[in-house]
């Protein structure tokens, strides 16, 4: 394996776990012409479509199958179904000596994969920043994006040059470091959306169509994300906290408690407290 990592030579990959990130990872490893072993799925049946996609085999992951373990193994499964991928494979007889093991998981560090360092395997995290929805990824979708690594130092480089290849940029993370990372991710991420839900919401009660309303804002996220990326997030506050207008604060949180909207006024108080907090490191 180290003489593998040393040279051009792409070494194999097996596959568990055929959702979104899965698929991107198959797709992006076809495309940089790495050989993909297997394709495993828990039902065999979205491992079939992936497999067939990237003609690959593909099988229904059992505790007595084969999994021909040279080479790296991403587990691209949900964070909770990992352990049980992690005690299939652990109750295996295989020899993992010759192996690399990852999980996609951004909160988990590779301590989860420990059963299987201690058959041998060198273990890591490989967690792409980015989001899969479940439409159809396709082979770029790990190009131009970052890469969180962490785990052993073999691994660490066999992820780097993993990461090369895509095209994508990496950073290496602690084990201790990973959960707080992760937060940081689902709040650029998931409740940046849940917040635009909120944006659509509104639009609705005031008859905005919701493609017109995100036309209308998307300017205005665009150049807030500029001015972070610009300078920091306290130095490109701007609105009524950051002006002190109180009066607007109020006529915002009156109107949305008299339409009946008590969850986004909840919201809205939750973030007004956080944001004010941030006002207050604003440099003047």
């Amino acid at each position: 394996m180290e003489n593998s990592l040393r040279t051009k030579k792409k070494f194999p990959v097996t596959i568990i776990g055929a959702g979104p990130v899965g698929s991107a990872l198959a797709l992006a490893l076809k495309k940089k012409e790495y050989p993909v072993r297997v394709v495993f799925s828990r039902k065999g049946k979205s491992a079939k479509a992936l497999g067939q996609r990237i003609l690959a085999p593909h099988a229904r992951l059992r505790s007595t199958k084969r999994f021909g373990v040279e080479g790296i193994i991403f587990i691209a499964v949900p964070d909770d179904e990992i352990e049980n991928v992690v005690h299939i494979l652990s109750r295996s007889h295989e020899d993992f000596s010759r192996s690399i093991i990852f999980h996609t998981s951004g909160a988990l560090s590779s301590k989860i994969l420990s059963p299987l360092e201690r058959k041998g395997a060198t273990v890591g995290s490989f967690h792409p920043v980015q989001t899969f929805p479940k439409s159809t990824v396709t082979s770029g979708w790990l190009e131009n994006i970052w890469i969180g690594i962490e785990g052993d130092k073999k691994a660490v480089v066999a992820a780097r040059r993993i990461v090369h290849d895509f095209a994508a940029r990496s950073f290496v993370l602690s084990s201790r470091q990973k959960v707080l990372y992760h937060v940081a991710a689902v709040f650029s991420s998931n409740y940046f959306v849940t917040l635009l839900s909120v944006v659509e919401e509104l639009g609705k009660r005031i008859h905005l169509p919701r493609r017109k309303l995100i036309s209308i804002v998307e300017p205005l996220i665009l150049q807030s994300l500029m001015n972070v990326k610009k300078s920091s997030a306290a130095s490109a506050l701007t609105g009524p906290i950051a002006r002190g207008d109180v009066q607007t604060l109020k006529r915002h949180r009156l109107e949305l408690e008299k339409k009946g909207l008590r969850n986004i006024s909840q919201l809205y108080s939750a973030l007004a407290k956080e944001t004010s907090r941030l006002a207050s490191r604003k440099v003047p």
